[in-house]
């Protein structure tokens, strides 16, 4: 009996990825269906990833170069996240002492005893550079007391059950001066904080535990289970214990956050056709210059602005402009190795030209915790809002305005004719091209839609049509749409020019190779 499988590339605007700390998206997200098939032996999916930005603190796929392989038992949605390289350990009732490979002057040593059963632990260090230090203390007079800090060290157990210490476990950290290369004259403090999981309140547990060594190079200190700790030294001036509580949680905050800029473009023939894009800031100016290049004349990009790995950003438009009741989807979700790209398409009100703003609004963050470490986030919660004198529906989970970009609407945009292109493929050659580019197009294909000339419900209407199950499929159903629009102007330039412009020019490359195997015939 066979069994039809499909396979389908989702846009990452379309799921929600509940990222933890340090975790990045590095592949397509795929959906193989359908959903509930089981198999009778172990079946292998192996997916591209993106490792360029990975380095020696990450974790590494170890099956391929830039491929990941695993064995399944069903179909489900796959993607490949990157995070904290973690180091897991069983920790015998002998006794064990675990050292970080990414950071060995980081280590746990289990006295005889500890636990009565062989327990899994992972630990993860998370490396504070020097410059979180010096630019949390630059934007927050508040912090200017802080000299250095040690990395932060995360120790879990791999099941969910709590594990009870029947003897103290030590920690070992390097010393914060040491560890930042540090030179500070004065009387200091050294205090050990700790955050439990599913909450992000640090709170200093110098009194709580016990500091059994300090030298100039390390820190060591007994604890009774396991959390995340971080050593911070500050000048000996701090005399209440929650005003270090915010250190920690803004160098998180630091680490976590990537400075982005949002790009609004509108199409030339039709400025209802409306594409943001959300780049990491190191990009924006160079991807705003080369459309300046091509004779773009809209807004330049945002202010830079910094939000999560993986956050989503709600789209709002204000004044007399609003999105168009066709367009279900007004948000994108970040991943900072992936082109982050909406379509809208906008309208103007009244029958009069439209002006007015796009504002992008930073939603709450989606969180990953066991049922344990969500009870303990409310009960920190409810805590913390009695004790500032909070009701319990304090505006924690409202969304954020980040920045905003100016948008104009005509009330009828002018559509220009498509002209004939000649000395190109002609109408009838043109379709030769269309396999290749739809078996490597993938996800992008809304966006050579987009550069067509196709408006937003069209592509949707291709994309919810029974006979294009997969993105493959939708291209082609588009591409042959294109053509039987086009006529003679559906020529191969036409073509070629929307690849690049839809950030395709790989495309593009992959298409003159067929040629010159031509011409050499």
């Amino acid at each position: 009996m066979e069994t039809e499988i499909a396979c389908q590339v989702i846009d990452p605007n379309d799921v929600t990825l509940p990222l933890k700390d340090g975790e990045m998206l590095v592949s397509d997200i795929i959906e193989l269906g359908p959903h509930g098939t089981t198999f009778h032996q172990p079946v292998t999916v192996q997916m591209q990833y993106n490792n360029t930005s990975l380095g020696g603190d990450r974790e590494l796929a170890v099956w391929g170069e830039d491929s990941v392989a695993v064995s399944v038992d069903h179909f489900s949605i796959f993607a490949v996240i990157n995070q904290p390289k973690q180091d897991q350990f069983t920790v015998p009732t002998e006794g064990f002492k675990l050292t970080s490979s990414t950071q060995p002057a980081v280590q746990i040593s289990f006295p005889e005893q500890t636990v009565t059963t062989p327990t899994d632990v992972t630990i993860q260090v998370q490396e504070i550079p020097k410059t979180a230090v010096d630019e949390i203390k630059a934007k927050d007079e508040s912090f200017h007391k802080l000299v250095g800090t040690s990395p932060i060290v995360n120790v879990e157990t791999v099941s969910d059950a709590e594990v009870q210490f029947h003897k103290p476990v030590t920690v070992r950290v390097p010393h914060p001066q040491h560890y930042m290369d540090v030179q500070h004259e004065g009387p200091t403090k050294l205090r050990v904080m700790s955050c439990e999981e599913g909450t992000e309140e640090w709170m200093d547990v110098t009194d709580n535990i016990t500091i059994s060594s300090v030298t100039e190079e390390f820190v060591e200190f007994e604890v009774s289970h396991f959390t995340r700790w971080i050593v911070v030294v500050v000048t000996d001036i701090y005399d209440d214990p929650e005003e270090l509580g915010p250190i920690p949680l803004n160098l998180c905050r630091w680490l976590q956050h990537r400075a982005v800029q949002f790009i609004l473009m509108q199409r030339e023939d039709n400025m209802k056709q409306v594409v943001i894009e959300c780049k990491p800031a190191e990009d924006a100016e160079t991807e705003h210059a080369d459309l300046m290049q091509k004779g773009y004349d809209g807004p330049l990009p945002s202010d830079k602005v910094t939000i999560f790995e993986g956050q989503k950003v709600e789209i709002c438009l204000l004044g007399n402009v609003s999105i168009a009741p066709s367009c279900t989807q007004q948000h994108i979700t970040f991943h900072s190795q992936k082109l982050n790209r909406l379509h809208m398409q906008v309208e103007s009100h009244d029958g009069s030209d439209g002006t007015g703003t796009v504002a992008f609004l930073a939603m709450p963050r989606v969180k990953v915790r066991k049922e344990k470490d969500t009870k303990a986030k409310i009960r920190n919660m409810r805590k913390k809002l009695e004790k500032l004198g909070h009701s319990s529906d304090a505006e924690v989970l409202q969304p954020k305005e980040l920045c905003a970009l100016p948008i104009y609407v005509p009330c009828e945009s002018a559509r220009k004719t498509s002209k004939g292109v000649t000395g190109g493929a002609t109408f009838k050659d043109v379709g030769k091209y269309f396999f290749f580019i739809k078996e490597n197009v993938s996800t992008d294909w809304k966006d050579l839609a987009f550069h067509l000339g196709f408006a937003d419900p069209d592509i949707r209407n291709i994309e919810g049509k029974q006979a294009n199950p997969d993105d493959k499929s939708r291209c082609m159903d588009m591409l042959r749409e294109w053509q039987k629009r086009g006529g003679n102007s559906a020529t191969k330039e036409v073509l070629t020019e929307a690849l690049s412009k839809a950030g395709l020019q790989r495309v593009v490359d992959g298409l003159s190779r067929p040629q010159q195997k031509e011409a050499k015939k």
